[in-house]
């Protein structure tokens, strides 16, 4: 039996950071000392894995958080996501049941991107990848990436997004505000309805995106954007050749992780959109401080809108699906 289903208060992280020396680098030489308004938090592999064991994390699927990993210069991108990745890949090959890698790609660069993609999976087996909402202003949905898209899909790849500054703010409105405590959700929402919008989830059907803080506006827009479509179908529909818009099918298609606060109003509305088998835990450790993780863990635990089947299958039955390696014996 897999050590993960041997206690139902088990779990599988799918939102779970990692800071490799190499992008901790990066980020200062490109004057990120504090990313987003926030300081990058300590981070080593032995801490990562003490915070599991508080919190009944068996794997933790580690990807690169914003400001992701492209500063400017095409060329460092790339050097820097083959870093990342073979980096993650060690810590995978020296923890196989503790850790999975979510690649990074050095976006919005196609060819890079693609060599990249076939080098993590046919050479460091990486389980999956993580991309920003944006790169420089360049969304997913975005046609100049659809090469990008049709290798993952090629691959059946899990595709995680990760929001990120987005690709511009008004200025002098609430700009004290760290970055990721509203524009994250602003971004994260806008990335997927433009996905929607240009038909991406139908036509890389092979790829299961899963998008974090339990789909962030997209509950509060999903009304919104389908009357929209239904009012005035020919300027929507006209450039999704032989389909139409479906904003609550591909709403239903996607997959959601549940890190940050979700409840008490956030995720109800969402699981009306979505069957609970499409929902994943996330910690979003270090990011988020361990304690902060712990309190959010125990409103997860003790809310009274999941049963303890629905329970079962966010914590870890769900990802298992997802990542079947993970379901084989150590």
């Amino acid at each position: 039996m897999n050590p993960v289903e041997k206690n139902d208060t088990h779990k599988i992280d799918l939102h779970a950071h990692y800071i490799p020396g190499a992008y901790k680098k990066a980020l200062l030489e490109c004057g990120e000392k504090n990313p987003d308004g926030f300081p990058t938090p300590a981070w080593s592999s032995e801490e990562h894995l003490e915070a599991m064991e508080c919190l009944n994390i068996t794997a933790s699927m580690l990807s690169l958080s914003s400001p992701h990993i492209n500063f400017g210069d095409k060329n460092a991108a790339k050097a820097l996501a083959r870093d990342a990745n073979e980096y993650g890949a060690e810590l995978v090959r020296k923890y196989p049941r503790r850790f999975g890698l979510l690649a990074s790609l050095p976006l919005p660069d196609v060819e890079s991107s693609i060599a990249e993609i076939r080098y993590a999976m046919d050479v460091l087996h990486a389980d999956g990848f993580s991309l920003p909402s944006n790169t420089r202003g360049v969304y997913l949905g975005n046609e100049r990436l659809d090469p990008i898209l049709e290798e993952l899909n090629k691959y059946k790849s899990v595709v995680a997004i990760h929001p990120n500054k987005p690709g511009s703010i008004p200025a002098d409105v609430v700009e004290e505000l760290p970055i990721p405590i509203m524009e994250f959700f602003f971004d994260t929402s806008r990335t997927v309805a433009n996905m929607i919008l240009k038909g991406t989830v139908t036509r890389f059907a092979d790829i299961k995106f899963v998008i974090p803080h339990a789909g962030a506006f997209l509950p509060i827009l999903a009304d919104r954007l389908a009357a929209a479509i239904q009012m005035m179908p020919s300027i929507f529909n006209g450039h999704i050749e032989n389909n139409s818009i479906d904003v609550y099918s591909d709403l239903r298609i996607l997959y959601y992780d549940v890190a940050g606060v979700c409840l008490p109003r956030q995720l109800p509305a969402m699981m009306q959109l979505a069957d609970a088998d499409h929902f994943l835990y996330g910690s979003d450790f270090p990011y988020t401080s361990l304690p902060a993780c712990m309190k959010l863990e125990e409103a997860l635990k003790n809310t009274d809108l999941l049963t303890e089947e629905q329970r079962r299958r966010i914590n870890y039955a769900n990802a298992l699906q997802l990542f079947p390696r993970l379901s084989q014996g150590e």
